[in-house]
């Protein structure tokens, strides 16, 4: 699938708030409404964008998963199927599963790397690494489609990370999200009739939710908007020295998702560029690289999930 330069404005348009109105994205964008909503419904039919509510940042762990070789696709699937799972990513160099799970409950993590991991089938060996600290997260990734003024413009608080561990919902707003996570961009209608409360009431949860409980936005793959090479890196450095290369690396707009870990690795991020002469400079000619004493990197073969959302093999989401 081809998107041109409109398509991937709207696209940014939706990563920064994916429940703007097609009017309200096409007043930023200056482009008539008209295009805007037919742009905007062919590229979320085809299903090659998804707009969801994403998870909310939680206690989290990267998860390294190796296999057999013949069982690569089939381990995959069966953790990208499972609720704690938030994006599954097959690497090479060599073959394995990077993964990004939920912590829900004390002792999680140790039954999914000791005891239900190990189990399915082709699995050779588990490690985990707990997140301490986030810098970047998918839900405040746009790689430069707006300008700064149209993102302020759409929403000003585009790129904010959200606080760790906020209190749980209550029954009618877990509700909403649960609707949100399917479609985010559910009319108000639809959701006041499943939830059983006015469209005023929902209208006022919405607005007390989104932004600070619940993030809405675009989920789509990297390569529709031109960045064809994805990687993952490991980064070891000095404790002291995290904060300011995480600072660098969290101004890059190829940076899609970077976090502190407890491990021999201190950073884990996740990048998506142009080229491979691109991903060339940025390991070597960024300024975060200044205080890094070494990087183990792997190219990302195929998406499995993506925050929270399974991918459809079919699908050009997979890449």
């Amino acid at each position: 699938m081809h998107l041109d330069e409109l398509d991937r404005r709207i696209v940014g348009a939706l990563q920064v708030d994916g429940r703007a109105s097609w009017r309200r994205i096409a007043e930023v964008l200056e482009v008539s409404v008209s295009t805007v909503t037919r742009r905007g419904m062919a590229l979320l039919n085809s299903g090659a964008v998804r707009v969801v509510a994403l998870p909310p940042t939680t206690t989290t762990a990267i998860l390294e998963i190796t296999t057999t070789p013949q069982r690569v696709d089939a381990v995959a699937r069966e953790l990208a199927a499972r609720a704690d799972t938030i994006f599954v990513y097959v690497l090479g160099a060599p073959a394995r599963i990077v993964v990004e799970a939920h912590q829900p409950s004390d002792g999680a993590l140790a039954r999914a790397v000791l005891d239900e991991i190990p189990a399915v089938e082709g699995v050779t060996g588990v490690s985990a690494s707990p997140i301490l600290d986030y810098y970047r997260t998918l839900s405040s990734w746009m790689p430069g489609q707006l300008s700064p003024t149209e993102t302020a413009a759409l929403n000003d608080a585009f790129g904010r990370q959200p606080p760790v561990a906020m209190p749980k919902l209550g029954d009618a707003d877990q509700r909403i999200q649960d609707i949100l996570e399917a479609d985010g961009r559910a009319a108000v209608t639809d959701i006041a009739a499943a939830v059983g409360q006015s469209e005023a009431s929902i209208r006022r949860r919405l607005a007390g939710l989104i932004g600070t409980r619940i993030d809405v936005r675009a989920v789509v793959s990297p390569t529709l908007l031109g960045l064809d090479v994805s990687a993952f890196l490991w980064v070891q450095t000095t404790p002291a020295a995290v904060p300011k290369i995480a600072e660098d690396l969290a101004a890059s707009p190829f940076v899609r998702y970077a976090a502190m870990t407890m491990g021999e690795h201190q950073l884990v991020v996740d990048v998506a560029v142009a080229t491979l002469e691109d991903f060339r400079r940025f390991v070597t000619e960024g300024p975060w690289t200044s205080a890094v004493a070494s990087i183990r990197s792997s190219a990302v073969l195929a998406a499995y999930k993506r925050s929270g959302v399974p991918v459809d093999e079919r699908s050009a989401f997979r890449r």
